[in-house]
């Protein structure tokens, strides 16, 4: 009996507590919300009221009068022991934060003993008080991990911590593939090292000699893809919307035509720049070519180029000319007019897929493995960080636009597929460990407003794709996206810490609400001044699932003993240097004075044969050795088939990595991870 546990049999001068009902009061006692519970549980337990004093309590709260109650409450208040009083003046009964039997139910914190799931991100911790046998006062952690489908919006100040407390910590940890926009380079500077363990890393970096290349162009198959294209490279200038569209019909027309007329080492961007500085004799002849073609979308293309007035032509042109002028500066241009084998969305997410259901159906320990002696078996999740320096973001947007937006738009429809494919694999476990992957966006609206940053946010949870944006205050993200309301409803998690600025402190105190307490008062939550002193320094607020969580922040990285020990170590016993694919040899420069398809291209530098043995292979493609484009795609296949190949080896390996022997509870032996940084 509840009532009989709370309140005992004591005998006062009114005698022993009498219940008319034992299962009526305990119906009436579940009946009450958790608040007032514990307040029932807070004054029952107490050591220092008189029985009778907690009868007529209870009598009051039972009869419905709280005004009753709260009055006799506040004249017998200093009866009770000084730390019930202050838990009875901390209580409310509504807008509270999220408890840890909250927490453990929504599955932030596992219950004791569940393995936590291996696409877990390591987000916060969440403090408690705690009060040991002894009187000791003490604070216990319990980490608060982020796992499942959704993504993830941080809002916070320049120079707050995001990257040094969420985005290099979890980098660290979460081995599935990753595309990291790396504004100052610190991400691939401080992970890029210890994820190369994880699988192959790219590095695109415009002026750095050892940046991999990556040639939008060869991603555009049809008049959709051109478009697209078009769509990312044009950041919205104008309120009429008649400008931007006349521009990218302009736009997608010249990069179709590039990629359907012109020979492979002239098929970049820096053609595509080229064609809008063209004389008027070029540009009328590339109107008739445009008119007379076979293609439809091309000869669409022309004519509704020729609709277009002189003079809106000439805007449009003049415009796009100097908003793509930095394709053809010679650090960009060095990068964009080839790709590095495997650099494409599609053999990413494939290898990285191949490499899990391999493992799933050959029992095999999914991640990489440390087998001694040397020996290290890397895994197949790619990561790739795209790094332009902050004063150079602006001239090279249009760069990491066209970037994102086309890995972004073909992870899409990539994962589509290999999910199809999975589901119809009947010898495949549907819950076999399958990494989603993650886009790690940091200073996202400094790119312009993206419309397929939006629309993955709403389609794309149960694709295995994850988004994680940064930005710094509501103001920026509202400034970019007129829908910012949506585009933050659909982020499952979103986390805020030390706003400096009203507007995105009123946005979280608003959204934390008010609270009453037992008392009757109303007050904020969190007030708007809270959140920005120093009371939050230390503390972050989580929105997530129905609830609002304050958790205790991650201590930054490089203020970290434990982090500086652990990466020296294994710096020491992995090295320091990422493993890079080779980088693909640039294009052969076009002839001078070329200007059209109809020009022959000069012949590439022979391509090595080392790997060729077969006299009759080469003799059936002995017509191909000269052409680029052939050589291109050979060379692209041979990378993916080595890496394949590779892994195929090490899953067949009959000393592959330790398996969990029959009957043993001995989990397997994992390779060393990054400590949790605060422990």
């Amino acid at each position: 009996m509840v009532f009989g546990k709370l309140f005992g049999g004591g005998k006062g001068k009114n005698g022993p507590v009498r219940w008319t009902s034992a299962s009526f009061q305990d119906a009436w006692f579940r009946s009450l919300d958790p608040e007032w519970r514990e307040v029932c549980r807070i004054i029952a337990n107490d050591p220092n009221m008189e029985h009778q004093f907690k009868v007529a309590l209870f009598d009051d709260l039972k009869s419905g009068d709280l005004d009753k109650f709260r009055t006799q409450l506040r004249a017998t208040l200093p009866m009770l022991h000084p730390e019930n009083q202050a838990k009875l003046k901390a209580i409310n009964t509504s807008g509270t934060w999220a408890t840890l039997d909250q927490l453990e139910t929504r599955r932030f914190i596992p219950e004791k003993g569940e393995p936590w799931p291996e696409d877990a991100l390591d987000l916060a911790k969440f403090a408690l008080p705690y009060v040991d046998e002894d009187g000791g006062r003490r604070t216990l952690f319990y980490p608060l991990h982020f796992h499942g489908e959704g993504h993830l919006l941080t809002i916070a100040p320049t120079g707050a911590g995001k990257g040094q407390r969420f985005i290099l910590p979890t980098l660290l940890k979460f081995e599935g593939p990753v595309v990291v926009l790396d504004p100052k380079g610190e991400n691939y500077e401080q992970t890029a090292w210890w994820r190369s363990l994880f699988g192959q890393v790219f590095k695109f970096a415009p002026g750095q000699p050892d940046s991999d290349c990556y040639n939008p162009l060869d991603r555009v198959k049809s008049w959709d893809d051109a478009r697209l294209v078009a769509d990312l490279l044009i950041v919205p200038q104008s309120r009429d919307p008649f400008w931007d569209d006349s521009a990218k019909v302009l736009l997608s027309g010249l990069i179709y035509y590039v990629v359907s007329t012109r020979p492979p080492e002239r098929r970049n961007m820096a053609e595509v720049q080229g064609l809008l500085a063209a004389s008027k004799e070029e540009h009328d002849r590339m109107l008739e070519e445009l008119k007379g073609s076979d293609d439809r979308r091309l000869r669409q293309a022309g004519n509704l180029i020729e609709t277009q007035t002189d003079g809106l032509r000439t805007s449009i042109t003049t415009t796009l000319h100097t908003q793509l002028e930095v394709w053809s500066s010679d650090k960009v241009s060095a990068i964009t007019s080839t790709t590095t084998p495997g650099f494409t969305m599609e053999d990413i997410l494939v290898t990285a897929n191949d490499y899990a259901v391999a493992s799933a159906k050959a029992g095999k320990w999914f991640g990489w493995q440390d087998k001694g002696d040397g020996q290290i078996e890397r895994a197949a999740s790619a990561s790739v960080y795209l790094i332009v320096p902050p004063e150079e973001m602006k001239a090279t947007i249009t760069v990491l636009r066209v970037l994102l937006g086309q890995l972004l738009s073909e992870a899409i429809r990539v994962r589509k597929e290999i999910t199809d494919r999975n589901a119809a694999d009947k010898e495949l476990n549907p819950r076999f460990m399958n990494y989603p992957i993650m886009f790690y966006l940091d200073e996202m609206p400094q790119l312009g407003y993206m419309g397929i940053i939006e629309n993955a946010v709403a389609i794309t949870r149960s694709y295995k794709i994850r988004m994680w944006l940064f930005t710094q205050d509501i103001a920026q993200l509202k400034e970019v996206y007129p829908k910012w309301e949506s585009l933050v409803a659909n982020c499952r998690c979103q986390i805020y810490f030390r706003p400096n600025d009203a507007n995105t402190a009123d946005h979280v105190a608003k959204r934390l609400g008010r609270k009453r307490d037992i008392w009757g008062n109303e007050d904020w939550v969190a007030s708007p001044q809270q959140l920005m002193g120093t009371e939050f320094w230390d503390d972050c607020v989580i929105f997530q699932d129905g609830l609002s969580i304050r958790a205790r922040m991650h201590t930054p990285l490089h203020e970290d003993p434990d982090h500086k020990e652990w990466a020296e170590e294994n710096q020491a016993k992995y090295g320091k240097e990422p493993l890079r694919a080779p980088r693909a040899a640039p294009p052969a420069p076009p002839k001078e004075g070329s200007t059209g398809p109809t020009d022959n291209p000069p012949p590439p530098a022979p391509p090595d044969r080392a790997g060729q043995s077969s006299s009759g292979v080469q003799g059936e493609t002995a017509d191909l050795e000269d052409d680029p484009e052939y050589q291109a795609e050979l060379a692209a296949l041979q990378a993916r088939m080595r890496a394949r190949k590779e892994s195929k080896a090490s899953w067949e390996d009959d000393a592959g990595p330790p398996e969990r022997p029959a009957g043993s509870s001995e989990p397997p032996r994992r390779p060393p991870t990054p400590p949790s940084f605060d422990e």
